[in-house]
C-alpha cells in the first residue's frame, strides 16, 4: 500500500464548502457590481420573474469547474470529491428549477 503523507486541507468537506460557497460568492458579487440600487429580495424577485434566476445560478456554478481543477492541479484528490458532490447537488437543484 503506498504511504501518502497527509495533506491537512485535502478533505472532503474542505472541497464540499468551496465547491458550495464560490458559486454563492459569485452571486453575491454580481449583484454587488449592478449598478441599480435595490434589495436583494427585490432582485432576486425580478430574476425569477425575468427567468433569469436560473440561468445565473448556472453561470455561477460554472465556477467551480476552476476550483476542480485547482484541486485537481494541486493533487487535493479528495478534496476535488468534494466539489465534484456539491457541484452535482446545485445541478439537481437547477434540474429541479427549470421543471418547475
Amino acid at each position: 500500500m503506498q504511504n501518502r503523507k497527509r495533506k491537512p486541507l485535502d478533505l472532503p468537506v474542505t472541497g464540499f464548502l468551496a465547491g458550495f460557497l464560490v458559486p454563492l460568492v459569485i452571486f453575491v458579487a454580481v449583484y454587488f457590481f449592478r449598478e441599480i440600487r435595490i434589495s436583494i429580495d427585490d432582485y432576486i424577485r425580478n430574476l425569477t420573474r425575468l427567468n433569469a434566476l436560473v440561468k445565473l445560478g448556472s453561470l455561477c456554478v460554472f465556477a467551480n469547474l476552476l476550483v476542480f481543477m485547482g484541486f485537481i492541479r494541486i493533487n487535493y484528490d479528495r478534496a476535488a470529491r468534494g466539489v465534484l458532490g456539491a457541484t452535482i447537488i446545485y445541478a439537481i437543484v437547477i434540474l429541479i428549477s427549470k421543471a418547475l
